[in-house]
């Protein structure tokens, strides 16, 4: 770190945070893009692949999307750079027991030249709004000038006050993403019902049965309502935009709906989760 300086602070995440570009961009978050594969060849999210060809591309069903994550040459690449011009580096990323990311950013001492940045590597036990909601954070905490200690303990807090919940239309994506490797075994056995689906301290578990889209969507309204204080709430969807005039409706007099923050998912979510999904994230707030 120079001497006698403030010490420059940076924000790395990757594409499944689901953070808008010019969000990003205003917030100077570094976002390393994950990979979705169509057939035998594979576009990086944000600079190859935008929401808008990515919808076009699966609108009639044939082709059937894979999520992969940052390749690490890229992962690398995006390194090499970022601790020649920083003292601090905070690499957020998905929940290490949903995709190897976390751990392929873990072993980067190995892979590049030694550097003085301290490269902080963390398990945000979550993904899409969730992840988006802790990074978002931790880079407006940047702007305003904390230091990497408060910074730290700002995410810490942050990833133990954010929550996230969501169904899919089938389980399908979410086991050829790998994301149910280590899940609870009886989540494979739900393939003709909606559930809703918990990130639970990094792990998917079971939060409710539902049988309807309509149950669904009634319970991510009522996971919201649960809790006694919340200061943000993110809703995400796929495919089904309609939905979510369904939800704000039921949400309204628990939140308002002026509030609530509306995101379809990109391409890397929406290859985990698959058509029709849809997704609630909350943030209760620091005390």
């Amino acid at each position: 770190m120079r001497e006698n300086a403030l010490p420059r602070i940076k924000i790395v995440t990757d594409s499944t945070a689901d953070i808008p570009a010019e969000l990003a961009h205003e917030l100077d978050i570094t976002i390393i893009p994950a990979q979705v594969q169509f057939g035998d060849q594979a576009f990086r999210v944000g600079t190859e692949l935008s929401n808008e060809q990515y919808y076009q591309l699966i609108s009639d069903g044939r082709l059937r999307p894979r999520f992969l994550p940052p390749s690490t040459p890229d992962i690398d690449n995006v390194f090499r750079k970022l601790t020649v011009q920083y003292d601090f580096i905070f690499s957020i990323h998905m929940a290490t027991q949903l995709t190897p990311i976390y751990r392929t950013v873990q072993q980067l001492p190995g892979r590049i030249p030694a550097t003085a940045a301290k490269i902080r590597v963390v398990d945000s036990k979550s993904f899409s709004a969730g992840l988006g909601t802790i990074v978002t954070r931790a880079a407006r905490a940047v702007q305003d000038g904390a230091s990497p200690s408060e910074i730290e303990r700002l995410i810490a807090d942050t990833v133990g006050q954010t929550h996230f919940v969501f169904f899919v239309d089938t389980i399908d994506a979410l086991e050829q993403a790998g994301c149910l490797e280590y899940a609870n075994s009886a989540i494979s056995t739900l393939q003709r019902i909606k559930p809703l689906l918990l990130l639970d301290d990094g792990e998917i578990v079971l939060y409710e049965r539902t049988r309807t889209r309509t149950k669904a969507i009634e319970g991510l309204a009522t996971f919201v309502e649960d809790f006694p204080k919340v200061q943000a709430v993110t809703v995400l969807y796929s495919t089904a935009a309609e939905d979510v005039e369904k939800f704000l409706e039921r949400l309204d007099p628990i939140f308002p709906r002026a509030d609530v923050t509306v995101i379809q998912m990109n391409p890397s979510n929406a290859a985990i989760l698959g058509p029709g999904a849809m997704g609630v994230s909350v943030y209760e707030g620091i005390a």
